[in-house]
């Protein structure tokens, strides 16, 4: 064989393996892209099923009055996205919009932002979105709290044609028939307070109170109701709550779950009170009530019949 046929079939076993090479390429990157891809939309998956679980046990355990009406994703991507949840606050049959709650994740992390969604006077809060007035719950162990504490109760008695709410704080901790036993039967007990510790300042807490929604008519709540949002407290982690003013609200959670581990034993430090603006006269000048801080309120139209 000579040199000339030497490198002529040299030449064609290296077409022959880059060809074959070429050919692995072809097919292996797009199955590697295709796992890839699949492998990180798992774990995008996975972080969006985690944050969606966070935004459900806030809305179970610090939504105080406040209602979702979706839970969808949004700007979603190769590399993550967002989950959005809007909310509104049912008063006496009125919706009344309120904030967006937006968490977002990517492969590997997920979280609820903690910039603030309030705007803050001295003596009111507001969300930011909407501008509506946020109904706060006080400490009695706290002289001066970072918003002046309200006594409403008597201004909102005296408007005509509305429906609002209204949060009440206690003198002192009450059971659940205690506070039944005192509201009069045409206001509706809509969210029950669980309250503070030491001298933690609620007014600080960007309205992430800790509480229970009524989920029966007449602002009623089951044991059933109880024990799931006692269980609710017990494991929610302190990247679902933070910290406000080196007071825990997961710490707290965690503590109070475990002191009152059911209904009958449970103590509530407030509570938010819906109803016709002119029913709240019958709450005027009670002895058991220390603050009112009025929340939303809407006129009352023809075409929608108040609930209660």
């Amino acid at each position: 064989m000579d040199n000339k046929q030497f490198e002529k079939m040299a030449f064609k076993v290296k077409l022959k393996r880059w060809l074959i090479t070429i050919l692995i390429v072809i097919i292996t990157v797009p199955i590697m892209f295709g796992i890839g891809y699949k492998f990180t939309q798992s774990l995008a998956g996975h972080q969006t099923q985690l944050l969606s679980n966070k935004m459900e046990t806030v809305q179970e355990i610090a939504a105080p009055n406040i209602q979702i009406s979706d839970q969808a994703l949004d700007d979603s991507s190769f590399w993550g996205g967002k989950v959005v949840s809007h909310q509104y606050k049912e008063i006496d049959g009125y919706h009344i919009p309120w904030s967006t709650i937006v968490g977002q994740y990517n492969w590997s992390f997920n979280s609820i932002p903690t910039t603030s969604l309030i705007d803050t006077t001295p003596t009111a809060a507001y969300t930011r979105l909407t501008q509506q007035k946020i109904p706060l719950f006080y400490n009695n162990n706290v002289a001066k709290p970072n918003v002046k504490k309200a006594f409403e109760l008597p201004a909102v008695a005296k408007m005509t044609g509305y429906v609002a709410e209204v949060a009440i704080t206690f003198k002192k901790p009450l059971t659940y028939q205690q506070i039944q036993a005192r509201l009069p039967h045409n206001l509706r007990a809509a969210w029950y307070w669980i309250g503070v510790s030491g001298k933690a300042d609620p007014t600080f807490e960007q309205n992430n109170f800790l509480g229970i929604q009524s989920g029966l008519p007449a602002g009623k709540l089951s044991s059933l109701d109880y024990r799931y949002f006692q269980k609710s407290l017990k494991k929610v982690s302190a990247s679902t709550l933070h910290s406000y003013n080196n007071f825990s609200l997961s710490g707290y959670a965690h503590k109070y779950a475990k002191q009152h581990p059911t209904l009958k034993q449970a103590k509530f430090a407030g509570v938010i009170v819906t109803g016709k603006s002119e029913n709240f006269k019958a709450l005027r000048n009670r002895s058991w009530i220390t603050e009112s801080s009025v929340g939303a309120t809407i006129k009352r139209v023809p075409y929608i019949k108040p609930t209660y």
